[in-house]
């Protein structure tokens, strides 16, 4: 929480919330941790953790999982199958094939590591005169010396992979960022080591104290929980309005650790775990300011006469800790105090920018227009953390000595105002947002790239591929398809009795009704089919969505981070099912033995355990009325049985038509849409793109986020929406040159936009990435990334709210858009067309990249499913696939025309700023079905809304 500030707008009485259950912590240890003089701990013994009498939870969060995959994090040994809880996970193919990939830690400076190790005992420690990569080395070392991952026996590689997860995460933000969990987690260090509490601790809780520390502000939004309620985030309605940020570090932090590519707690027994989430949540808990007076109150008792023989509890001794490391600046040297005072009240009236741009009332903190910063400093001593460090020094007599150093900061801030404090550190830590200037025209190279392609299914789009034997491949499978003649077959020559008498048994075992009906069906409606003519090309199956529906389910499902993959050929399942009873083994333990995790759709914050084939859902007669009210009832069982048919045919047409070639081939498609997708964009950005001031993706995986803060995150600033979506993996985000924008003057305005556009009618979760920022030539920018719906219904809706905004909020920003609108070649009532939208924005006073009179030519994709999917009613010929398939221009770069001026637009399909106009793409070099949009941005002289 912040340092120079209270906000005890939620909770203010200090009583747990509705969703959690107090801690009832015993107060006895089992034994005391020693250090040796070099300061590494000396026991090998894990000693058991304590016993509570109660358990904290967030509703809906008793099991937590982990659905973003980061590019840096994976498993270092893929045949280990214990869970965090002692459980078993059920590992996808994938998992089990990848080589173990090594830890991407960064190399150490030597001179600043030992310049660092040298206080990290002390208050003197200057977290901002080092590196993001000093601070990793520097946190590993704490735990190190600890001794904490040889006596809890957690392999050097999960500890890396950990703290490597948390940096990943935090957002740019002037105070609550990566260098601040830095100071926070030394602190706790140097302040548990003085005041001895630390030797007093159990491996265990010492553990869960310096985790609690690395994750108190995991993912912090850079807004106080007030602002959460007033802008009706859907976090505060998450975690009903009390301790919103602390509740959602807590269950972020437990979800990064319970990944399964670091599943940092193998180590503990499912009792332990239980302990362990609890001091971990009851800790992280302690840092809402909204609790500060609960804990006022329980010092003073400590301070009574009769409780000052009494052993200190040791989650109390925790507590306190962490609530004086997280509002430590008080604390350092001046020259260190001061840099971070100027910081947090940047981010402060960030906030109250927002709230004003929002038409909130600004909160009296956060209003820069009223408020002083050196005011703020002195009455946050003098009010609020003086006594609570009075009182601190009392209870702990062995910390007393160090809070002097608050009145000699104190003394020091008489000799300030804003004006000399701001004048001493020049415009370094500054993020306060400047009136428009206009000396000389703002020049920026904008890139705009889609980079979905393939998605689960490698063989659903025609690609260009430099293999003959793909064309080959293609072309028999379409011929076989479209001429079977003689060689087609009856269903139940591939998917026989055998077979069906095995599924029928496992669907009664996992209790599915109406299985005589559905037998009754397979016999006189399916077995008999010829498969081609009579089952692949029915129209009536597609129309009941009866492959497409659970091939949507089961293709490839995100699972506590693990990717589970169906075994079939349309899914990205690369181990050998040439025999077609070797694939019918695996088929069903996918479908009847995995279970699966994930996050209840129709139940926010709610997940589910369950099979592969209880996660399939009732097909409705009065959404699909091609499905008769009698097939409803057994849609389930029926969705199962076609699509074990259809998986069944599909494999025996490939097997036929190219047994030894066709399994290499799509190893070979998903290595280059799958498994090494995100290092092929990342190099493609940053070999052709390094020109680039703004570059706005649509359609990237969450663990995408990561990829690009690693690959290109020296050179960008990385900017996501808050919230992101783990489910479809479908996010748009925003890369800002670091040399053409202020770091830290962003906002994250998303959600108001979103709901400008109408709530969640026209965005889901990872969509729209709206960011409000600073320039260093001193311009506000609002910049979007967007990627509409299927039919681009979506598009001029949120074009509106972002004119909205720009017009009630942001009307000194020059907003820049880039997005996938999915425009098409012709417009009606339910899909947008190229013109029509051209005519609605042009009215809005908006321009494009494409000028005056954007035409097809200009298309952006062009591609074209193939007969390798599920809904063949949709399939094209190869010679068509660059005539007939999606050619369309679907990605702009839109601006207001009193703003900028365009020029140098042009499109690229290639990866190499070339763009091949008969091409169909993707390609095994060029990852997207979208191609690359790039202009030059140049600003008008009088820029206005």
């Amino acid at each position: 929480m912040p340092a120079t500030g209270v906000d005890e707008s939620n909770n203010s009485n200090g009583q747990a919330s509705p969703g959690l259950v107090g801690p009832d912590k015993e107060t006895g240890k089992a034994g005391s941790r020693t250090t040796s003089e070099n300061g590494h701990h000396d026991g090998h013994h894990v000693n058991p953790i304590r016993k509570s009498g109660s358990e904290i939870s967030f509703e809906g969060y008793d099991e937590m999982s982990y659905d973003n995959l980061p590019g840096n994090l994976r498993r270092e040994d893929s045949d280990d199958e214990l869970s965090p809880r002692g459980g078993s996970h059920v590992l996808s193919n994938a998992s089990k094939q990848q080589a173990p990939i090594p830890v991407q830690w960064p190399e150490r400076n030597e001179e600043a590591f030992e310049r660092g190790k040298a206080c990290l005992k002390t208050l003197e420690c200057d977290a901002l005169s080092f590196t993001s990569d000093d601070l990793v080395h520097l946190i590993f070392e704490i735990f190190m010396e600890l001794g904490l991952p040889g006596e809890l026996g957690i392999p050097i590689e999960k500890m890396q992979r950990f703290i490597l997860g948390v940096r990943d995460r935090m957002l740019d933000n002037p105070y609550h960022n990566w260098t601040h969990i830095f100071v926070v987690t030394q602190t706790v260090y140097s302040l548990g080591t003085i005041s001895g509490v630390i030797s007093k601790l159990e491996a265990m809780e010492c553990f869960a104290l310096f985790i609690s520390a690395m994750c108190h502000d995991l993912e912090h939004p850079g807004v106080n929980n007030l602002f959460l309620i007033k802008s009706r985030s859907s976090l505060a309605t998450l975690y009903d309005e009390t301790s919103i940020l602390e509740k959602h570090h807590s269950f972020r932090a437990f979800e990064l650790m319970l990944h399964s590519n670091i599943d940092l707690l193998s180590f503990l027994a499912p009792d332990q775990y239980t302990d362990f989430r609890e001091m971990v949540m009851s800790i992280i808990l302690a840092t809402d300011m909204a609790r500060h007076s609960d804990y006022m109150a329980r010092l003073k008792e400590k301070m009574k006469p009769e409780e000052a023989e009494k052993p200190l509890d040791s989650l109390f001794e925790m507590e306190i800790l962490i609530k004086c490391a997280d509002t430590s600046n008080v604390l350092k040297p001046f020259d260190v105090a001061k840099k971070w005072a100027l910081r947090v009240t940047d981010e402060f009236f960030l906030q109250g920018d927002m709230e004003r741009a929002n038409g909130m009332d600004v909160t009296p903190m956060c209003d820069r227009d009223t408020q002083s910063r050196v005011a703020l400093q002195k009455g946050f001593i003098d009010f609020v953390i003086g006594p609570f460090y009075k009182a601190v020094g009392t209870v702990f007599p062995a910390m007393a000595h160090v809070f002097g150093q608050i009145q000699v900061n104190r003394s020091a801030w008489d000799d300030y105002d804003d004006s000399k404090l701001v004048g001493e550190l020049g415009n370094t830590y500054r993020a306060e947002l400047p009136g428009l200037l206009n000396d000389g025209p703002m020049k920026l190279r904008i890139v705009t790239w889609n980079i979905a392609a393939v998605n689960n299914n490698p063989f659903e789009y025609w690609i260009t591929h430099q293999s003959e034997e793909y064309a080959k491949l293609m072309q028999s499978v379409q011929h076989f398809i479209d001429n079977p003649g003689e060689k087609d077959f009856e269903v139940s020559s591939i998917f026989s009795d055998n077979m069906f008498a095995e599924l029928k048994e496992e669907m009664a075992g996992h209790g599915f009704a109406g299985l005589d009906e559905w037998e009754m069906r397979w016999e006189t409606e399916y077995k008999g089919r010829m498969a081609v003519s009579g089952f692949l090309k029915d129209k009536h199956i597609g129309s009941k969505r009866l492959i497409s529906m659970p091939d949507r389910i089961t293709n490839t499902i995100n699972s506590d981070g693990r990717i589970l993959m169906r075994p079939s050929v349309i899914s990205m399942f690369d181990e050998d099912i040439r025999s077609v009873q070797g694939w019918w083994r695996m088929w069903k333990k996918f479908m009847f033995q995995t279970e699966v995790h994930t996050l209840d759709r129709l139940s926010p914050g709610v997940y589910k355990t369950q099979t592969v084939c209880q996660m399939i859902q009732e097909i409705k007669h009065s959404k699909y009325p091609a499905i008769s009210v009698e097939e409803e009832e057994i849609s389930i069982p029926l969705q199962v049985l076609v699509l074990a048919v259809f998986d069944a045919v599909l494999l025996h047409i490939l097997n036929t038509v190219a047994l030894k070639t066709w399994q290499p081939i799509k190893r070979s498609l998903c290595e280059a849409f799958n498994q090494n997708k995100g290092q092929e964009v990342v190099s493609i950005l940053s070999n052709s793109y390094d020109d680039a001031d703004v570059i706005f993706i649509q359609e990237a995986a969450a663990g995408f986020v990561d990829q690009a803060k690693a690959g290109l995150g020296k050179k960008y600033l990385v900017l996501r929406p808050y919230l992101l979506d783990g489910y479809r993996n479908q996010n748009s985000i925003i890369l800002a040159k670091r040399e053409r924008f202020v770091e830290g003057s962003t906002i994250d305005v998303t959600e108001h936009v979103c709901r400008l556009a109408g709530g969640g009618k026209w965005t889901a979760p990872g969509d729209l990435c709206v960011m409000a920022m600073k320039g260093v030539d001193g311009s506000r920018y609002l910049l979007a990334s967007f990627h509409g719906d299927t039919n681009g219904m979506a598009t001029v809706p949120v074009l509106r709210a972002l004119d909205d905004a720009v017009t009630q909020s942001y009307p000194d920003h020059i907003l820049i858009f880039g997005l996938d609108a999915n425009t098409h070649k012709h417009h009606g009532p339910s899909c947008q067309g190229v013109g029509d939208f051209h005519t609605t924005f042009s009215a809005m006073g908006f321009g494009s990249c494409w000028g005056p009179k954007p035409t097809l030519k200009t298309w952006t994709t062009r591609n074209a499913r193939t007969y390798l999917q599920p809904q063949l009613q949709k399939a094209v010929g190869m010679s068509d696939a660059a005539r007939k398939g999606d050619v369309n221009l679907k990605d702009w770069i839109i601006f207001y025309s009193s703003q900028v001026q365009t020029s140098e637009s042009m499109r690229d399909n290639t990866g190499e700023r070339r763009f091949c106009e008969e091409m169909v793409f993707p390609t095994l070099k060029f990852p997207s079905d979208h191609a690359i949009v790039s202009t030059l941005l140049t600003r008008t002289a009088e820029p206005a809304a």
